[in-house]
């Protein structure tokens, strides 16, 4: 039920009575009445008493939640939630639902249910603007007794539908002209003549609705007002509850009394008029939407009719039609109309005329102050047009509105025009392109307005036109568009563009990747061939010094221990026993040749002449164990014999450092030794693993203490654009992984100087 809320109005009397009161005399007692409620918003000492001076205040005086207590008659009863009360001075409405929303209402709810129509009642409580017009707010109320109603002031057109009279009793005269339910209460729509209004009454009242369409009745009951959200009145309605508030002055005539007009002659000058009754019409249909509206036709003539009727009606049918004329899109309609198929006729067939030809005829007509000859509203036609677009319908009216564009003469002469499908599959509509050729098949919709024509004023003109399609199979495609449009060659430069701006991004990006590539590369040659050179010189060197220490050292150490040797002789021939330091000082140098044997053989064991990187592999392994008990297992994977030599000197000294620090810091049991690659060229992993006692990485002694082990094995790593990981926990052994890349070339780097392997002799001293 829409929201309802008080507004001002006059003191009821009759017209004789206002019209014999001068207009100063009214002046000066209106004055005299707003007198009172301004001095007390003033003082606001004592409650206001009287309805007509809550009715004369603003918006910002009743804003103010002054303080009510006042006494009237129950006029309208809506249960619990709001109620009318008049006095001798007006009618207010008293909203319970509100005041107990905002906490206002103390009272007891259960006494509402006795507050009825014609109960006295005093209510106290505050002011509130309202929506539309002044409200109470009650705290309390106490019934007082029971009390005559008010009596129903006739109706005055320009009070009542202004709103002046809301939550008065009035008495209106009018013809029902339709109804429907709405829970306990039927509501039905009167024409006032003129004037269309509704009134809400409970069932008690209206016993038959049905019998009442048509009939003319009086009906007795509170005003009340629709308004929108600016507080403005919208329209006008009555409630009414009381058995005898609704009286059938005329009952509606018989479906033959019910005057015939031809479809020409719905809204046309007549010396006597036909009121607001119903009117019969015959026609045969074009377009029926079941329970909305549908479209007959009679000769050049066609109307709308607006129908809740669900008879289910096709174009060709014979029908004929009692309704209420009024005005649609400024043309005569009918609404509320009640059909009944009389036979079938042949479906008048479609005109081939354009929106433009159509809009010109109107406004000729209008020009020359003539009727038109043909105008072409209602009517089937064809048509043909350029689709815009397709657009899908809104709030469930219209299902697809198509955008069309009729081509003129000059670009000002288009029209553009818009075809609306309301039942009905859209698919094939939703598959049409924009920019195709169409034949259009529908019903024309002309909207008219006022329009400056002439001197003369406003007329009504066509403004705009419009087509109802029936189907899918009103659209017809002469002729698709051409693929390639102004939009579509924008679309391929913009994508063209984007295409060259992406080789071009491409282009600059490529150049710094192989100018990165190419630096990167640059510094890993430099590298490489810095690591050759460095590789090559410590060769020489080592070589230079291993020949050094063979041809020095060991002579040496050898002649000593001949000196020996010839102590002891010396000592047997003087019958002395070998003496033990002797013995010592023997073994030393024993031990000291071996150690410089394998010092020499370290030095001068790392290079691939005549083996292979496995076989070399194989032999550093075996002298770096020899003396230990460490078992040791080696695997090699991949393509390894042709590995560059500088990157084999380098990995087998790594290999060799590596087996060094482990058999002297770890003292492990065994020892993974793996070497793979995966082809030719491509990195080499080498991974070894003890299972010795370990350490904790970074605690370890380095360079400052004279250890190079790690580092140095690092740094041979990196120099041949590879990396080193050492990982190792104490208890748990150490274990080294070294990827290094192989180069293409390496092999013609190495130091061309075969290298020898030391002599060795029988008693293990060098020869």
């Amino acid at each position: 039920m829409d929201q309802i809320n008080p507004g001002i109005v006059t003191t009821p009397s009759s017209k004789e009575i206002r019209s014999a009161i001068p207009i100063w005399r009214i002046a000066v007692v209106a004055l005299a009445v707003l007198a009172g409620p301004m001095q007390r918003i003033a003082l606001a000492e004592e409650p206001l008493t009287r309805i007509g001076e809550v009715r004369l205040m603003s918006r910002e005086q009743t804003g103010l939640a002054l303080p009510v207590r006042m006494r009237g008659v129950v006029t309208w009863w809506n249960g619990r939630d709001n109620l009318t009360v008049q006095d001798d001075s007006g009618g207010i409405w008293i909203e319970f639902a509100e005041a107990r929303n905002r906490g206002v209402w103390r009272g007891d709810n259960s006494i509402l249910d006795k507050a009825l129509e014609g109960m006295e009642v005093e209510i106290e409580g505050r002011i509130d603007p309202g929506g539309y017009a002044p409200m109470i707010l009650p705290a309390s109320l106490r019934i007082l007794g029971t009390k005559p109603l008010p009596p129903a002031a006739p109706m005055v057109p320009s009070s009542f539908f202004s709103g002046a009279d809301d939550c008065q009793r009035v008495e209106v005269s009018g013809v029902v002209q339709r109804f429907y339910p709405q829970g306990d209460w039927v509501i039905l729509v009167l024409d006032a003549n003129p004037g269309r209004f509704t009134a809400q009454v409970s069932r008690a009242v209206a016993v038959d609705p049905a019998a009442l369409v048509d009939a003319e009745v009086r009906l007795r009951g509170v005003a009340a007002t629709r308004f929108n959200t600016r507080g403005e009145a919208t329209g006008s309605r009555m409630f009414s509850n009381l058995a005898g508030d609704l009286v059938v002055t005329k009952p509606p005539p018989q479906p033959d009394a019910v005057p015939s007009v031809t479809l020409d002659r719905l809204l046309p000058f007549r010396a006597v008029s036909l009121g607001p009754h119903r009117v019969r019409v015959e026609g045969t249909v074009t377009y029926s939407l079941p329970g909305k509206f549908l479209y007959m036709q009679d000769g050049i003539n066609a109307v709308r009719v607006e129908t809740t009727s669900p008879l289910a009606l096709k174009p060709g049918d014979r029908i004929e039609v009692a309704g209420f004329v009024f005005m649609y899109r400024f043309i005569g309609s009918l609404r509320d109309a009640t059909v009944r198929k009389t036979g079938a006729a042949g479906l008048p067939e479609s005109v081939e005329i354009s929106p433009g030809e159509i809009l010109a005829l109107n406004r000729a007509a209008v020009e020359s102050s003539q009727v038109a000859t043909h105008d072409y509203d209602g009517h089937l036609i064809r048509c043909r047009a350029r689709l815009l677009a397709v657009e899908s319908g809104l709030s469930g009216k219209v299902i697809r509105t198509l955008t069309l564009e009729q081509t003129g003469a000059t670009k000002q002469d288009n029209l553009i025009f818009r075809a609306r499908l309301h039942d009905g599959n859209a698919n094939s509509l939703d598959a049409l392109l924009p920019g195709s050729e169409l034949e259009v098949t529908g019903l024309v919709e002309l909207e008219f307005a006022a329009t400056e024509i002439d001197n003369e004023g406003p007329r009504t003109a066509p403004v705009n036109f419009g087509l109802i399609l029936r189907g899918e199979s009103d659209v017809r495609v002469l002729q698709t568009p051409s693929w390639w449009t102004a939009q579509h060659f924008f679309a391929v430069a913009a994508v063209a563009m984007l295409a060259l701006g992406a080789a071009l991004l491409w282009n600059l990006q490529l150049k710094r990747q192989v100018w990165r590539k190419s630096t990167l590369l640059a510094r890993e040659i430099s590298a490489r061939r810095d690591a050759v050179m460095e590789f090559r010189t410590t060769m020489r060197e080592r070589n230079r010094l291993a020949a050094n220490l063979h041809d020095t050292l060991p002579q040496s150490m050898s002649g000593i221990g001949l000196q020996l040797d010839a102590c002891e002789f010396s000592l047997r021939k003087l019958g002395i026993e070998s003496l033990p330091p002797l013995e010592v000082a023997r073994r030393m140098v024993e031990y000291a040749i071996s150690e410089l044997r394998g010092a020499v053989w370290e030095m001068r064991s790392l290079s691939l002449r005549g083996r292979s990187f496995t076989a070399a592999l194989q032999a550093v392994v075996d002298q770096a164990v020899n003396g230990h008990t460490t078992r040791v297992t080696i695997h090699t994977e991949g393509p390894l014999e042709r590995i560059p030599d500088v990157l084999s000197g380098n990995l087998l000294l790594i290999v060799q450092e590596a087996f060094r620090n482990a058999l002297q810091h770890g003292k492990p049991t065994t020892i993974d030794l793996t070497v793979s690659t995966e082809a030719p060229g491509a990195p080499i992993y080498l991974d070894l693993h003890d299972d010795g006692s370990g350490f904790t990485p970074g605690s370890q002694q380095g360079p400052e203490q004279g250890h190079y082990g790690i580092v140095g094995m690092r740094e041979r790593a990196e120099r041949l654009g590879g990396s080193l990981r050492l990982e190792s926990s104490p208890g748990h052994g150490t274990r080294i992984i070294v990827v290094v890349c192989q180069i293409a070339g390496g092999n013609d780097m190495e130091d061309d100087r075969p290298l020898a392997d030391p002599p060795m002799g029988d008693s293990g001293r060098a020869s």
